[in-house]
C-alpha cells in the first residue's frame, strides 16, 4: 500500500467513525422525540401493494445536478397521471414549482436544521444563513442561490399543496421536519432505517423496531435509494425509472460546490482534498464525471440492492455514474413511450 493510499484510508476511517458517532447520537434523539408523534401518521406498511389507481410503473425524481441540466418537465407532465411519481425531499421544490404533485415524497436525513428547508422553514432568517452556506454553496437548484426568496416560495407551495402530499417519513427525521409536515397537514407514513445490521447482537435497528414496530427499510444511506427500495418492496413495482440519480458531479462543478466539501476540510488540507474525489468515465454518455467517498459508497450500496430484486431499473438520469449490467440506461422520453 502506498503512503498516499494509506493516508486516505486512515482519514476516511477516522471520518467514518466520527460521522457514525455523531449520526447515532442525533438519530437516537430524533427517534425518541418522534415516538409521541407516530399516532399522527400511519405505518408505511399501509401503502404496500397500492398504486394510487395507476399502472405499476414508478418514476423516481432524485435531486442530483442532472435534474436542472436535463429538463424533464415536459415528459413528466405528459405522463404524471399514468405512473407513480416518488420524489426525494430535495426535488419536491422542483416538482411543485412545475405543477407536478408527487404521489409520495421520501425524507430521511436527521440533520436538525437543514432538511426542513425542503418543506419550508418558517424560522429561517439572515442570521441562520450567515452561519450555514450549505444550500447556496452547492450546485443545487439555481433558485436556492437567493435563499430567503427560495424559502418563501417553498413555504407558499407547501402551504398550498401540503394536504395533497403523502410523505414517507423516516423516524430519524428532525423535530423541525415533523412539525412542519404536521402543520401543512400532509399524510405521514412512518418507517425505520437500517442504522446497523439488525441481525447482530445489540443492534440499534432491532431495538428501534422492537419499540415502535415499524418496518425497517434499507435506505442505502440516501433518499434516492430509499425511494427505490419503497418502490420495489412496498409498492411492488416491477419497472422503476429514475431521474436525478447522479451520485456524481459534472466536471465543471468546483470542489467547493460539492456536498461534503466542508466536512472533508475539517480533516484534510485543501491542497490534499482532491485525493478524496474519484473520476469515473460513463461509457454510455461518453463523458467523465467525478464523485466523492460518500456518493461512491451510495453507488456500491445501490448495486447491492439491485442484486436482490426481481424488478427492472431504468436510469433515465442522462449522466452520472449509476451504470452497469444490473441497470438499464435509457432516456426518460424513450422509457415512457415504450412502457406506458
Amino acid at each position: 500500500m502506498t503512503k498516499s493510499k494509506k493516508f486516505i484510508d486512515n482519514i476516511q476511517n477516522k471520518m467514518g467513525d466520527v460521522t457514525h458517532k455523531m449520526l447515532i447520537k442525533t438519530i437516537q434523539k430524533n427517534i425518541s422525540y418522534n415516538y409521541s408523534y407516530l399516532k399522527k401518521g400511519s405505518s408505511i406498511e399501509f401503502l404496500r401493494g397500492q398504486n394510487f389507481g395507476k399502472k405499476k410503473i414508478v418514476i423516481i425524481i432524485g435531486s442530483g445536478p442532472s435534474l436542472k441540466r436535463n429538463d424533464q418537465t415536459t415528459v413528466l407532465k405528459k405522463y404524471k397521471d399514468k405512473v407513480i411519481i416518488i420524489a426525494c425531499d430535495g426535488s419536491l421544490f422542483y416538482c411543485l414549482k412545475n405543477n407536478i404533485i408527487p404521489d409520495l415524497v421520501v425524507t430521511l436525513d436527521s440533520h436538525p436544521t437543514r432538511i426542513v428547508r425542503w418543506f419550508g422553514d418558517e424560522n429561517l432568517n439572515s442570521n441562520k444563513l450567515r452561519k450555514d452556506d450549505y444550500f447556496r454553496r452547492q450546485d443545487l437548484d439555481i433558485d436556492f442561490r437567493k435563499e430567503m426568496l427560495a424559502n418563501n416560495l417553498v413555504l407558499k407551495l407547501t402551504n398550498k399543496f401540503g394536504k395533497k402530499l403523502n410523505i414517507a417519513l423516516c423516524t430519524t427525521s428532525s423535530k423541525a421536519v415533523v412539525k412542519r409536515l404536521i402543520k401543512i397537514q400532509s399524510k405521514i407514513y412512518w418507517w425505520n432505517p437500517f442504522v446497523d445490521d439488525p441481525n447482530k447482537k445489540n443492534s440499534i435497528s432491532r431495538k428501534i423496531f422492537n419499540k415502535n414496530k415499524l418496518p425497517l427499510i434499507n435506505s442505502g444511506g440516501n433518499t434516492g435509494s430509499a425511494a427505490w427500495m419503497i418502490a420495489d418492496c412496498v409498492f411492488g413495482c416491477r419497472k422503476i425509472a429514475m431521474i436525478g440519480m447522479d451520485f456524481a458531479y459534472y466536471n465543471d462543478i468546483k470542489l467547493n460546490q460539492t456536498q461534503y466539501y466542508d466536512f472533508l476540510t475539517k480533516y484534510v488540507s485543501k491542497k490534499n482534498i482532491y485525493h478524496f474525489y474519484k473520476k469515473i468515465y460513463n461509457p454510455i454518455t461518453k463523458s467523465n464525471f467525478y464523485t466523492d467517498h460518500a456518493y461512491y459508497w451510495y453507488r456500491q450500496c445501490f448495486f447491492e440492492m439491485l442484486s436482490n430484486t426481481n424488478s427492472i431499473t431504468y436510469n433515465c438520469t442522462g449522466g452520472g455514474i449509476l451504470f452497469g449490467k444490473s441497470i438499464k440506461f435509457i432516456d426518460l422520453k424513450t422509457f415512457c413511450n415504450r412502457y406506458i
